[in-house]
């Protein structure tokens, strides 16, 4: 699995990439890595492009994924935004924004980056 990221401070902007065979438990470690960046912010916006990511959750991995994203709550106040190239990955998310939501995380799910940066623009 391919997991790269970037932080804009200029742009309050994490950028996360995912490739290849997905791993649950490397992908909890890589975005607790991001959190943890000295660079990464409160109020950050972050952009996840899984469009090249062969991976299908069970719905016991999504919601302990949604458990991991909602303890960091407090220091990732900013919206987030998943890009997917396939209805699968679209349907994952949205059920993952759902789990978010009621912890009062922005999440949702695009199939265009721009479309998310136009979101993460747009008023709170």
């Amino acid at each position: 699995m391919v997991f790269e990221f970037d932080i804009s401070e200029a742009e309050s902007l994490v950028s996360i990439r995912v490739e290849g065979m997905g791993d649950f438990h490397k992908g909890i470690a890589n975005v607790l890595a991001v959190a943890n960046d000295a660079r990464f912010k409160d109020g950050f916006n972050i952009l996840v492009d899984l469009c090249r990511l062969n991976y299908h959750p069970s719905l016991s991995e999504l919601r302990d994924f949604a458990d991991v994203l909602i303890s960091l709550k407090d220091k990732c106040s900013g919206k987030t935004a998943i890009v997917v190239s396939n209805f699968f990955h679209f349907g994952f998310g949205k059920l993952l924004g759902g789990f978010l939501e009621i912890a009062g995380i922005q999440l949702r799910v695009f199939h265009h980056s721009l479309d998310a940066i136009t979101w993460f623009k747009a008023e709170r």
